[in-house]
């Protein structure tokens, strides 16, 4: 009777510190709703061009599918939110707007409840109106697929509501290293920076539900998934293997994965001749990453250390302009649109900006903010570099906050003031890869600051 009774506490206690099976929530725990829903996305050879650099680039297979997914929330009033994710390197507002209003006109969800993630893969399809051509340019029939894809899975996932728990917790994972160093001459160049920001904030969230799938994690991380290579096929990226290395690993498990504030961040792999840190440029150095993140994640819900969410949903989103710089003269851009390199992508931009002339100088920026009980969530549109996490999060009023950037729209890099003034790719060039008229100016930091204030209602 003894022997029975120990091994009874010893499960017990093996379940409470790593209940990773998927087990039913209580009804009291069980406040919220939550659906889910996925489908592959994944271009057909020859389809569309892949987009992420400035050179041709058209798949010759696959590496890992491409993917979309949506997640519903629902509390207990009945307000509910649409998560939708996928494997692009960011949207267009074209396609955002198109989403949401389709959504609201199906649904009656309200466009600040509806939020699209990108995993800013650079082995994904090119979908992106206002992106330098240099770097991918678009099919809108696959486009229009892929806004059908994104429309299915927001169907399917608010049909497929069952009662959940939410829990969210957030460790600390680093699978990369800054990418802006400065060299002797006092130029940032693009090269591994130990040494400099990069935003370690990995939150997790955990649902639990009555129906399979009995776990959905979603994962966060801020680190560019630019790992794979000179390779081109179509791939997920270290994202699609951390997906899949918690989805095996997890009992009757989907995962999730949202990009953080991982603009000037890169993945890298320990050089065993050298015992440096450099770029990951391979498939299996981009998984390994994936492992890595997947691991952490895994490790940080075995502590037991996750705190459920009241099921109280509010949501919003606000919009405002984000300043330029003065805009090169055209004499300028003739120059270079006539005299430059054909094979270089700001030739491109140059003539591309002639043909199609942009004399703009703010940018349209919307900050989307929603609270899951004590969980502040704020989504950032572009690729918003590392400063960023920490300075926003800081500003949520909820005892948890994270970020979700390469969110909605993605219409360039988003640097802070301090980036701007040093120069180099991120704060200086980075305006030609996405055809805008010019660099942001360092006003920019605090006119974004106001907008996260305004969306989080401080």
């Amino acid at each position: 009777m003894r022997k029975s009774l120990f091994l009874i506490v010893a499960i017990l206690v093996s379940w409470r510190g790593n209940n990773l099976s998927g087990a039913q929530p209580s009804e009291q725990a069980a406040q919220w709703q939550v659906g889910y829903a996925e489908t592959d996305t994944t271009p057909r050879p020859g389809q569309v061009m892949m987009a992420g650099y400035g050179r041709e680039r058209h798949a010759e297979g696959t590496i890992a599918p491409l993917r979309a997914q949506a997640l519903a929330l629902q509390d207990r009033s009945g307000k509910t939110a649409l998560l939708i994710t996928a494997d692009v390197l960011g949207f267009d507002r074209g396609s955002v707007d198109a989403v949401r209003y389709k959504i609201q006109q199906a649904h009656h969800i309200p466009p600040e409840a509806v939020c699209l993630s990108a995993s800013h893969t650079h082995w994904g399809p090119a979908i992106n109106y206002r992106m330098n051509f240099a770097l991918g340019g678009l099919n809108v029939w696959y486009l229009a697929s892929l806004e059908s894809a994104l429309l299915k899975v927001a169907d399917g996932a608010l049909k497929d509501l069952s009662p959940a728990a939410i829990n969210y917790g957030a460790c600390e994972a680093q699978i990369g290293v800054n990418r802006r160093l400065k060299n002797k001459n006092g130029q940032f160049t693009m090269s591994p920076n130990p040494e400099g920001g990069y935003d370690k904030h990995t939150p997790v969230l955990r649902i639990v539900r009555q129906r399979s799938p009995k776990q959905i994690v979603l994962a966060g991380h801020a680190c560019h998934p630019t790992s794979t290579g000179n390779v081109d096929k179509w791939s997920s990226e270290y994202p699609g293997t951390m997906r899949q290395k918690l989805e095996t690993t997890l009992e009757d498990c989907r995962a999730m994965f949202v990009m953080g504030c991982g603009g000037d961040a890169k993945v890298v792999w320990r050089d065993e001749k050298t015992g440096r840190s450099v770029f990951a440029a391979s498939p299996e150095q981009s998984q390994a990453g994936g492992i890595r993140l997947a691991d952490a994640a895994l490790a940080f819900l075995k502590k037991d250390a996750l705190s459920a969410l009241d099921a109280e949903l509010h949501t919003s989103l606000v919009s405002g302009e984000l300043s330029f710089r003065p805009p090169r003269s055209r004499a300028e851009i003739e120059k270079m649109a006539l005299g430059g390199n054909v094979g270089a992508s700001n030739t491109w931009w140059a003539r591309q900006s002639l043909a199609y002339p942009d004399d703009r100088r703010t940018q349209y920026y919307e900050v989307q903010a929603w609270r899951l009980g004590e969980l502040t969530i704020v989504a950032l549109e572009g690729e918003v570099c590392s400063d960023w996490g920490g300075i926003t999060r800081a500003m949520a009023k909820t005892k948890h906050a994270m970020v979700i950037a390469y969110a909605n729209n993605c219409p360039g890099y988003i640097p802070t003031a301090r980036i701007i003034r040093e120069g180099g790719y991120e704060g200086d060039t980075s305006h030609m890869a996405y055809f805008l008229p010019a660099p942001f100016d360092p006003r920019m930091e605090t006119e974004l600051r106001r907008l996260v204030e305004k969306a989080i209602g401080r």
